[in-house]
């Protein structure tokens, strides 16, 4: 079930540089929030503080709180639970080196003692919902390295989503895609926040005003405004969002 996800307060800090100033934002549950802006403004550095990616950089400092529903990932949430229950698809495709079917099975299979049966439905209903299934019924022992890189890609969406995660973190999932590979997964981005909530970065503008619902503008770690993705991109009330938007800067 989807839960909503908010930030208040933030500050993160790389050693003595400051990442992050203060971002509040909330990403309602069911809904699709898209983070745009400049190279270098804050927005894969705060998606990677809503599953706490950034515990891992030596020198990272957090402060503010980040919660998922009423909890504070920070404080209440051990972390293995927490990335359970906050999925993450990176930039460029990375499947594990294995078969397509174990790749799917993986989460299921960390988190749970199921069955062949229910694994089966598990993989089955997951590549289904990718719309991948059709594609790679019949060879679900390959391994997931010998997809195309769209395929690849939609396949570790699929493992993200195997474990039902509460909320999709993407992050330029279609950066490294063709167009067509690109179309597929903004549909299925869309097709997703039914019952996930979906939190996504993108360079591409385009993409923001296709797939989200709400989208939050990033400017040299600030989160300058955020607002329903038609209101944002129609009448943006910062100056900043409307040069930004119109290609003045960035």
């Amino acid at each position: 079930m989807a839960q909503k996800m908010a930030v208040e307060a933030l500050d993160l800090w790389y050693g003595s540089h400051q990442a992050l100033h203060d971002v509040t934002i909330e990403m309602p549950a069911g809904e699709v929030t898209a983070f745009i802006g400049p190279s270098g403004c804050g927005k894969s550095t705060l998606l990677r503080c809503l599953n706490r990616m950034n515990d891992r950089i030596e020198g990272c400092r957090v402060e503010g709180r980040v919660t998922l529903g009423d909890e504070d990932v920070y404080a209440d949430m051990d972390v293995y639970g927490l990335r359970r229950r906050v999925g993450m698809v990176f930039q460029r495709p990375n499947p594990f080196p294995l078969s397509i079917y174990d790749n799917v099975a993986y989460g299921p299979r960390q988190h749970g003692r199921p069955t062949r049966s229910e694994l089966d439905a598990i993989v089955e209903s997951t590549l289904r919902g990718v719309g991948l299934w059709d594609e790679v019924s019949d060879k679900l022992g390959h391994s997931g390295l010998s997809l195309s890189g769209g395929q690849q890609q939609r396949l570790c969406i699929a493992r993200a989503l195997a474990v039902n995660p509460d909320v999709l973190l993407m992050d330029e999932p279609t950066s490294a895609l063709d167009p067509i590979s690109t179309g597929l997964v903004e549909e299925l981005v869309s097709q997703m926040a039914h019952e996930h909530t979906v939190v996504i970065v993108t360079h591409n503008m385009q993409q923001a005003t296709r797939v989200s619902t709400r989208c939050a503008f990033f400017y040299l770690g600030e989160m300058v405004e955020c607002a329903p993705t038609a209101e944002l991109f129609a009448r943006p009330r910062e100056k900043r969002t409307e040069d930004y938007l119109t290609g003045r800067f960035g």
